[in-house]
């Protein structure tokens, strides 16, 4: 028996050796192998063991000792479902005794590295070859610390998140972090980054001795992960230890890179290798603005001219984004004037003047007043567009923006027109970010003109002097320390303030504010304090310009009815704060505001009566979470929601399902543009999301009759994101509940549902057409998510009239539905060309994911997933394949997967052949990274038989293969028997795994070398 042999294919196949010692210990190890006839007491103990693993994995993340006690019975358990566990009824029983502990949550991991950099330049050739060059290195025993420098806006960055992916397709590493350090380091920042990434959770918030040995015992441990950290932007020499990082020079398991614009700093910090990621050449620099301007060869009147402009860039690849972006689509004069700016620009820096450029080009102030309004904000802070809203509302910053809907939808709008110009990034949800030299440049640009920021968000611990007093606009400021806010600021032009503290100091110590700060600043229009717990001074109350007032993530110890005199205010907002004070009535006589955000941590339920009446302009009500609240009080706050005719987004969390019938049927819901319903018994889920879409969560403690009500009918017509968790009352989801067309995410779970939807009855068009997420979670009594056919049909696209079921589906997640045996009908499949990411986990009865549609004597079509990346299929003890009409249990037959990044198979009990049809084969130019594990009676994994080359040109076969990892396979006797001549196979595959294969002959034939690439 191989076990636990992990090798590199570089290293020599002869290696490869079965140690006979081992098999003694067959049953701890293929425990999966004989436990097909357990009834349900066994099964209740494999979920036990599954459940105790996690959390034994989970205290592994943070470093904990796993007590003897619980190894033992892990141990233990193992050893009994492999050896006829049917017959020892009585141990399972009392095992499931003994596996009860005290602690029972656990954290998922994170599964990759995001990557928000644009991959705009990281197919050429240059690129590549340092890339391959670094990826070396990282497999070098011998170098543990990898230095990337280079000049700002080169693509160090994304240079290491390229690689950062790269390695884990690889499995180079089995963990990769990676932290943002920037020119203020903030040590508790870095280690927080990291220690998210890691699962890793750091209680302790003040002391670093204790942070730091958190972290070094988490990376440092004997677990044998290799592990590699990765630091971007650093600017200088940071110290390993005091992060918490062990000194990875000697090891094998720890390696650590970092980027930097610095060159010096590779030698400060020790790195063994230095890699300097240079300009691009010529040719690569002008391929790269012209496929970005849209140039064409044939436009020979702007060529010229426009190869002398990305000269001016210097091949470094911002610029050429920047100002290829600015200048698209423009005449031939706007690039000779654009030459002519770039060769007289008075901005020295060559990046800088190129921001410039694009900069000047925006097509108006309100796009180059909200770019400058990013850089406020930390660097590499996400920013979410919902602030940016806010901010440009109290600022007046746009024109013929009546409501605050247009402010919204104008913010929007051009931050989409920012992002497609490169000048800002995406970030994550409805956020965006700014490139470090775009925020540079922004406040180079503000410190310069009529703005005037003063921004500063490290190293602060008392207010910082400065010397623009005067024409100082805008303040951002965050503090490491902060006791008071002083008297005697005097900012006669200030327009926004906003300030915030590290958030450890909101639960250990009280900020003051002086009594006169606010008295010059009189033309304050936003102001916002964050994590702070302060009380207000009465000199607010000369602020009577104010429009936007935020108190995010704040303690308000003393009275706020000061509040009550800034009758200009439209936007108020106490999101996640703790009120320890009454509400004060007197914020009722704000009757210009327009958006109330009441989602407190800790606060008033419900408010005062009479609050609501005044706010005739009210756009905006989130009224939080509402529990235990009486009739009477519940009969006023509908009263006064129904007297809110403008109203256009309203939230609200309760657990009382009349109130929140009585409460929806109050609203003008054909007015509400967004909306985030929760009928829920658990409290505090109203600030588990900032932002707020059309959305309707119906979970555990909830009516389920209401579903059937005429207002959910009407909520459900513009719900977008549906959620519904142990409510048991729909069995037929499409059929009985009307108007879900416009759903984009559909979660269900711990139901009774039986279909999703039943084609043998009438829907509405389109119903389920705009669906992108469904996720079906520990629905028992599911049978089928289509019942019945959709009329039959070629291809989805080449005809008018084919329904549009699931046609934009592009996640779909299937875990714990023990009744269903067939996913959906070929129609259906066919329907969903935009599917993505396929997982289905632990359906006990499936047999197949598509039940074809086959007409004896008919030939059919190859079906077809064009865009499927991912395919992940485990425990599923009776499926027999794919589409089972073809070729019986064989995982993949009359399928085709041209864009197939990444297989994952496991625990199939019936499946005997997984790739054994050559066009299916074929299809599979893209597969990089594949897995097959618990598959008991496959004897061949891949055939080749049928790609016999009738030509003299070579076929390339599973050329992309990058990863392959094998694990408990007991019939598994070759990986593949042969390749015919003209056939090269597993030209880049670098990773090989192999474990508990019994039967495994040899890896590869000798008979056929030349066939394999390695």
């Amino acid at each position: 028996m191989a076990e636990g042999i992990g090798f590199s294919i570089a290293g020599k196949l002869s290696e490869y050796a079965v140690d006979p010692i081992l098999r003694q210990f067959k049953y701890l190890f293929c425990y999966n192998s004989n436990i097909q006839n357990l009834r349900n007491k066994v099964k209740d103990l494999e979920n036990k063991r599954t459940e105790v693993q996690l959390r034994v994995d989970e205290a592994n993340r943070n470093a904990e000792v796993i007590g003897p006690s619980i190894s033992e019975w892990l141990l233990k358990s193992r050893y009994l479902l492999s050896r006829k566990a049917e017959k020892k009824i009585a141990e399972v029983d009392k095992l499931q005794v003994e596996g009860t502990f005290e602690r029972v949550g656990y954290r998922t991991l994170p599964v990759h590295i995001p990557n928000l950099a644009p991959h705009y330049f990281a197919g050429f050739e240059t690129r590549r070859l340092t890339k391959n060059t670094i990826m070396e290195a990282l497999k070098d025993k011998d170098i543990s610390i990898i230095g990337i420098c280079g000049m700002p806006g080169v693509g160090k960055t994304t240079m290491a998140n390229e690689i950062a992916h790269e390695v884990k397709v690889e499995k180079l590493f089995d963990e990769v972090v990676m932290a943002v350090v920037s020119q203020n380091q903030d040590i508790n920042k870095i280690q927080d980054q990291l220690a998210e990434m890691l699962g890793l959770r750091i209680e302790e918030k003040t002391n670093n001795i204790v942070r730091s040995g958190r972290l070094r015992e988490r990376l440092g441990g004997d677990d044998g992960k290799r592990i590699l950290v990765i630091l971007d932007d650093v600017w200088e020499e940071i110290d390993f230890g005091t992060l918490g990082i062990p000194s990875p020079v000697g090891q094998k398991i720890l390696k650590i890179m970092f980027t930097t614009r610095i060159e010096d700093v590779c030698s400060y910090m020790g790195a063994q290798r230095k890699f300097k990621v240079e300009v691009l050449p010529k040719e690569e620099a002008w391929q790269l603005f012209k496929d970005t301007a849209g140039i064409s060869d044939h436009a020979t009147n702007v060529v010229g001219i426009a190869k002398e402009v990305a000269d001016e860039c210097g091949g470094l690849p911002l610029a050429l984004v920047i100002v290829a972006k600015a200048l698209k689509d423009r005449n031939v004069y706007a690039w000779r004037d654009a030459l002519k700016q770039l060769q007289n620009s008075q901005v020295t820096d060559q990046v800088y003047s190129r921001i410039e450029l694009s900069y000047n080009y925006l097509k108006d102030d309100e796009h180059r007043s909200l770019l400058l309004l990013c850089s406020l904000f930390a660097e590499d802070e996400s920013i979410p567009i919902e602030t940016l809203v806010r901010y440009s509302r109290g600022l007046g910053l746009f024109q013929n923006t009546d409501t605050l809907s247009e402010t919204r939808d104008r913010a929007y709008s051009i931050a989409d027109n920012l992002k497609s110009l490169y000048l800002l990034l995406q970030g994550e949800d409805e956020e965006v970010k700014l490139h470090e030299l775009v925020r540079d440049f922004c406040l180079m640009v503000a410190s310069k003109d009529k703005h005037g920021y003063l921004v500063k968000h490290a190293d602060l611990n008392e207010w910082p002097e400065n010397d623009i007093h005067e024409s100082c606009s805008a303040i951002s400021l965050t503090f490491n320390e902060l006791y008071k806010l002083p008297r005697g600021l005097k900012y006669e032009n200030l327009k926004l303030l906003r300030v915030l503290c590290n958030w450890r100091l909101w639960i250990s110590r009280r900020q003051n504010i002086a009594e006169e700060f606010f008295k010059c600043m009189k033309e304050l229009r936003v102001l916002e304090f964050n994590w702070m717990s302060i009380q207000i001074p009465s000199s607010i109350q000369l602020l009577t310009g104010l429009r936007t007032f935020c108190f995010d993530c704040c303690v308000l110890e003393s009275e706020i009815s000061v509040i009550g005199s800034l009758k200009k205010l439209e936007i108020l907002t106490f999101y996640y704060t703790c009120l320890n004070v009454d509400f004060p009535s007197e914020i009722a006589e704000l009757s210009n505001l327009r958006s109330l955000d009441l989602r407190f941590k800790k606060g008033p339920c419900p408010l005062p009566r009479g609050i609501l009446l005044g706010m005739k302009k009210l756009e905006e009500l989130y009224l939080g979470d509402y529990f235990e609240t009486r009739d009477e009080e519940q009969r006023y706050i509908i009263k006064e929601v129904s007297s809110l005719t403008c109203l256009n987004t309203f939230q609200i969390s309760t657990d009382d399902t009349p109130f929140l019938m009585q409460i929806l049927q109050a609203l003008h819901f054909e007015k509400l543009e967004r909306f985030q319903i929760i009928g829920t018994e658990e409290k505090g889920l109203s600030t588990k999301n900032n932002h707020v879409t059309r959305s309707l969560s119906l979970l555990e403690g909830i009516d389920g009759s209401m579903l059937s009500q005429p207002v959910i009918n009407s909520v459900m017509r513009r719900t977008e994101h549906l959620q519904i968790d142990k409510v048991n009352v729909v069995k037929n989801l499409a059929n009985e509940l009307d108007g879900i067309i416009n759903l984009k995410t559909l979660r269900l779970s711990n139901g009774c549902l039986e279909y999703l939807i039943d084609t043998t009855k009438s829907i509405p068009t389109g119903t389920f057409g705009k669906l992108e997420l469904l996720e079906l979670v520990y629905l028992h009594d599911l049978t089928q998510i289509c019942n019945g056919n959709l009329p039959r049909m070629e291809h989805f696209g080449r005809s008018v009239s084919e329904p549009q079921l699931f046609s934009n589906l592009k996640n779909l997640y299937i875990n714990g539905c023990g009744k269903i045996r067939s996913m959906f009908s070929e129609t259906v499949a066919k329907c969903m060309v935009n599917l993505q990411f396929l997982y289905i986990v632990t359906c006990g009865k499936l047999e197949e994911v598509v039940s074809t549609d086959t007409i004896e004597d008919e030939v059919n079509d190859m079906l077809g997933f064009p865009k499927l990346i991912e395919v992940t299929l485990q425990d599923l003890i009776s499926f027999k394949s794919f589409t089972s009409q073809y070729i019986p249990l064989t995982l993949f037959n009359q399928i085709t997967l041209p864009n197939l990044e990444k297989l994952d198979i496991s625990l199939l009990r019936n499946t005997v052949q997984v790739l054994y049809d050559k066009s299916n084969i074929r299809s599979l130019h893209k597969l990089r990274q594949m897995s097959v594990e618990n598959l008991l009676h496959v004897s061949e994994l891949f055939n080749f038989d049928g790609l016999l080359d009738t030509q003299d040109n070579v076929e390339n076969v599973l050329g992309q293969l990058r990863s392959l990892e094998l694990e408990i396979l007991p019939k598994l006797v070759h990986i593949t028997r042969m390749v015919p001549k003209g056939v090269l196979v597993f030209q880049n595959l670098i990773s090989l795994v192999v474990r508990n294969c019994d039967s495994l002959r040899y890896l590869f034939s000798p008979l056929w070398p030349t066939r394999l690439w390695l």
